[in-house]
């Protein structure tokens, strides 16, 4: 894979990814995360990068793949921890192909690590007198992880405060979800929706479902359920195409084989022919000319179909 180099900053010009993304209306489709389990965890600031190298963290990466291995696609994101003196740790699952359940546990701050292991190694289930709420609820988990990339760090770091002035209180800050030339990013639960390049008035009526998907669809990375490139922006275009929030409470199942999609969910099922957008550069945040830039990809929904 390549990128157009007529798409980079002047040689002259030094900008930050995520501004250069938003100068040329990246979409961010099919760039979303792809699991079935959503591990998040209490790790104090400051963190370094990556987040994990954090004492007492250490062994996430590798149980996280010894996890896959075993079968389960499982993503574990650091949380700044709330100011009550309590350990938090709150693992999603994926049901039945459609949304998010939720098991929030409390320990105290120094077993934190512990039990996040444990989940790891022994699966969500474990550890079932730690849980003090299993009610879903609405929820945003917003990139703020400015060590890993300062778009993130300042421009998730804003939105948050933009959503706090609001009212929003269900706001976790969270480390890198990958994307950051698409931030603010974000992922909401229990959806299992990831965002990004999300004014705080496009948020707001993503939070509270006062604007129409079809609306708000450009700015979906994908759903966490489907397989990113083809899959997730077929899944987004039957999304757009229902128009309705009550999809992503739907079981559905998302067929693809080369840039040819099937949707299928309670509401009906779609057609979606996927291809290749324009190469464009992920570029090397504020560097002169964008350079090193990494290929970029961006994708383009040809025809969608609903066919019942």
């Amino acid at each position: 894979m390549s990128y157009d180099a007529a798409l980079l900053p002047p040689a002259d010009v030094s900008e930050r990814c995520a501004a250069h993304a938003g100068r040329l209306e990246l979409d961010p489709g099919g760039s979303a995360l792809w699991v079935d389990e959503l591990i998040v965890v209490d790790v104090p600031l400051p963190w370094p990068k990556p987040v994990w190298a954090k004492d007492g963290f250490t062994a996430v990466p590798e149980l996280v793949l010894d996890a896959e291995s075993a079968g389960r696609r499982v993503r574990v994101l650091a949380a700044v921890p709330l100011d009550d003196d309590v350990g938090r740790v709150v693992a999603h699952r994926l049901v039945d192909g459609a949304s998010f359940d939720r098991a929030e546990h409390h320990v105290s701050p120094d077993h934190v690590g512990e039990l996040l292991n444990a989940l790891l190694v022994d699966g969500l289930d474990v550890a079932p007198s730690s849980v003090v709420d299993r009610t879903p609820r609405r929820e945003l988990l917003l990139c703020t992880q400015g060590s890993h990339d300062v778009c993130c760090g300042s421009r998730g770091a804003a939105l948050c405060g933009e959503l706090a002035d609001r009212g929003w209180t269900s706001v976790r800050r969270v480390s890198h979800t990958g994307g950051h030339r698409m931030a603010p990013t974000g992922l909401t639960l229990p959806d299992g929706r990831m965002w990004g390049m999300v004014s705080a008035d496009e948020m707001v009526s993503i939070l509270d479902h006062s604007a129409a998907p079809s609306s708000l669809a450009h700015r979906c990375r994908g759903w966490v359920g489907a397989a990113p490139g083809v899959a997730q922006m077929a899944e987004r275009a039957a999304f757009a195409d229902a128009d309705n929030w009550g999809f992503d409470e739907q079981r559905r199942t998302v067929t693809a084989v080369d840039g040819s999609a099937v949707v299928v969910a309670v509401s009906g099922s779609w057609g979606v022919e996927v291809e290749p957008g324009r190469a464009v550069p992920t570029i090397a945040c504020g560097a002169p000319g964008g350079l090193p830039a990494k290929p970029g990809a961006e994708w383009r929904v040809r025809s969608v179909s609903r066919t019942a």
